[in-house]
C-alpha cells in the first residue's frame, strides 16, 4: 500500500506534506488537511492556523498531561480523543488511522507581533506516532514523497 504526498514549495528548501482527512465525531470536524512530514515530531498534532480552521473551541478539550516544547517554546497542549485520519492510498482506497491528536495552542498574547505572525504560519504536523508504521520516500530530485506498509 502506498500514501502519496507532495512537496510545498513554498518553503525553502521544499517541505514534505500529505493530504489527510481529519474527523472527529464528538466534535463534528469532517475536514481536509495538508500535514507537514516531520521526522524531528514525536506526536502528530494540530497547531494554531489549523485549530482555526477546524473551528475548535479550545475550552471544550480535555488538556493533556503536560505540554510540549518546540519551535514557539511551550505550548498549551490538548486532546481530540476521537481523532481518525483518513489517507487515500494510489488505488484509491482509504486507510484510517485511530488516535488521541494532540492540539497545540501558543500563548499569542506573550508574543511580539513578528513572532505572531511566524507562529501562526506554523504547519500541523505529521509525527512519528503515525509515520513509524510506515516506510517514508522523500525524494525532492524525483519530486516524490510518499509512505509505504
Amino acid at each position: 500500500m502506498r500514501i502519496r504526498g507532495f512537496l510545498n514549495r513554498g518553503y525553502e528548501p521544499p517541505a514534505p506534506f500529505i493530504k489527510v482527512l481529519l474527523i472527529s465525531k464528538k466534535l463534528h470536524i469532517r475536514k481536509f488537511l495538508d500535514l507537514h512530514i516531520d521526522t524531528g515530531a514525536s506526536s502528530t498534532i494540530i497547531l494554531d492556523k489549523d485549530a482555526k480552521y477546524l473551528g475548535l473551541d479550545i475550552k471544550s478539550l480535555k488538556r493533556a498531561k503536560k505540554n510540549i516544547g518546540g519551535i514557539g517554546g511551550l505550548i498549551d497542549t490538548y486532546l481530540i480523543e476521537d481523532a481518525i485520519m483518513i489517507f487515500k492510498t494510489e488505488e484509491g482506497i482509504p486507510h484510517e488511522e485511530k488516535l488521541t491528536l494532540l492540539v497545540g495552542i501558543h500563548k499569542l498574547d506573550k508574543l511580539t507581533e513578528e513572532e505572531r505572525i511566524l507562529i501562526t504560519r506554523l504547519p500541523s504536523l505529521l509525527g512519528r506516532n503515525v509515520l513509524r508504521k510506515f516506510r517514508l520516500i522523500c525524494d525532492e530530485r524525483l519530486n516524490e514523497v510518499f509512505m509505504e506498509s
